[in-house]
């Protein structure tokens, strides 16, 4: 099974600014029954009360919510934006990449991160997905087809 679902990734994805940016990278997760359509809403929610904890390193970011604002099913995707956003990370920003989460138990997200974070070292990572040309180049690479 792939870490990443490849029906939820998105390559050169324009984004107006870090709201839009979320939005745009949920949008698959709707479409595939993986959250309602407030989950996009609460991850804004949650980023405006607590600040930019989401980017969690260079150009990173990990929009999420709680199981139980609007998850159907337990979800990664990756959304790669064509031009990075900033999202108010002094540290990290602008960010490029949007891997979503979403878990149906409560800490879910705690244990896909722990699966992600061994993605996330990959070496050449970045350079790698920034020559990607589709979502099929993209699943390639993180996935390890």
């Amino acid at each position: 099974m792939s870490l990443i679902d490849p029906e939820l990734i998105q390559v050169n994805v324009e984004a107006s600014d870090w709201k839009d940016a979320i939005k745009k990278a949920v949008q698959p997760f709707v479409e595939h029954n993986k959250v309602t359509d407030k989950y996009s809403q609460r991850i804004i929610e949650i980023a405006k009360e607590t600040g930019p904890y989401i980017v969690i390193a260079p150009h990173v970011a990990l929009p999420h919510a709680s199981s139980k604002d609007g998850v159907l099913a337990d979800a990664i995707g990756l959304t790669i934006l064509k031009t990075p956003v900033a999202f108010g990370n002094k540290d990290n920003d602008p960010v490029k990449y949007l891997f979503t989460l979403s878990s149906v138990k409560p800490e879910g997200h705690l244990d896909q991160m722990a699966e992600l974070v061994q993605v996330l070292q990959k070496q050449n990572l970045y350079k790698q997905l920034d020559e990607a040309q589709d979502a099929a180049e993209v699943d390639a690479i993180v996935n390890n087809n």
